[in-house]
């Protein structure tokens, strides 16, 4: 073709390449820039595309840049996550099943919850809960989850339920980032568990940028007060590999439930933003995407167990 013929056009092109993925990977300071790393998964795919198509047309330097920009985003995404996890066989310890599931815009929440949860979690959160819907599942959840408690800001109520006693620890006053804290008691054992439930406000400017990253900062200092293992829970609007998560991570000493990610066809503009993070005395036994009889996302679950 042409347009490759001038050496400053393939230049340029693989340029352009290059820094893409590098924006990806230290994604600077501006939500167009931190918007575009958080589909590094689909970037790289495209990468792949891109590099197969240069390849057809006999294009060999802009292959070769494809293929090792699409190379490097692969490596980053999972060096971002959790690429040691080893789902482990269950042991005689004991475990602790918990389900993070976003109900927003759900016209019958309980119908919907009752064909996903054939087999109920021992933790239950809830979030993005209209008032209406929050009294409904409260009573309709009653026998499966007696343990309940939450807060209650309008359209963005998010609610906790489990099995096994709890108690409150902490309860967010901020109407745009609900969260609850609490402690787990686990019948006949001894151990006990803690976990933070929250839900963070996307950010669409500077300021939202430094409530996630104030946000976080608080939930660092509740994470290393910590007397007991303790499971992070929520949505937090930003994907494993964006800069404040890895560094929230790593200050908490928190292991990512996930070892990498892949979009599919079916779901190609989708990005992860739920998490569930757990600290180094529990290990993940199974961690799995939600979803409804109609095929739609809900909200992700896993199993954890003591070491």
């Amino acid at each position: 073709m042409k347009v490759f013929s001038h050496w400053i056009i393939i230049n340029l092109l693989g340029l352009g390449i290059i820094l893409g993925a590098l924006f990806c990977i230290f994604p600077p300071e501006m939500l167009i820039f931190r918007r575009w790393a958080g589909y590094a998964g689909q970037i790289m795919i495209g990468y792949v595309g891109l590099g197969l198509l240069f390849l057809f047309i006999r294009q060999d330097r802009l292959t070769f840049v494809c293929f090792f920009s699409a190379a490097l985003l692969a490596l980053f995404i999972k060096t971002s996550s959790n690429p040691g996890l080893r789902l482990e066989a269950r042991t005689s310890s004991p475990t602790i099943e918990v389900a993070q599931l976003d109900l927003a815009g759900l016209a019958d929440p309980y119908r919907q919850l009752s064909i996903l949860l054939d087999r109920p979690a021992d933790l239950l959160v809830l979030q993005s809960l209209d008032l209406f819907a929050v009294e409904q599942l409260k009573d309709s959840l009653l026998a499966d989850y007696p343990f309940q408690f939450g807060t209650d800001h309008m359209d963005q109520a998010l609610w906790v339920f489990s099995r096994w006693p709890m108690a409150t620890q902490f309860l967010s006053e901020d109407p745009e980032q609900p969260e609850v804290a609490g402690v787990m008691f686990i019948p006949g054992w001894r151990d006990t568990l803690e976990f933070i439930a929250t839900h963070m406000y996307p950010a669409f400017t500077r300021a939202d940028i430094q409530s996630q990253q104030a946000h976080l900062l608080m939930n660092q200092g509740l994470i290393l007060e910590r007397r007991h293992p303790i499971l992070m829970i929520g949505q937090f609007h930003e994907v494993s590999w964006a800069p404040d998560i890895r560094v929230f991570r790593q200050a908490s000493q928190l292991k990512d439930s996930r070892r990498g990610f892949l979009p599919g066809l079916k779901d190609i503009l989708d990005k992860p933003t739920d998490h569930i993070f757990y600290s180094e005395e529990l290990s993940c036994v199974s961690f799995q995407n939600r979803v409804d009889s109609t095929g739609r996302f809900l909200g992700i679950s896993g199993t954890y167990q003591w070491k």
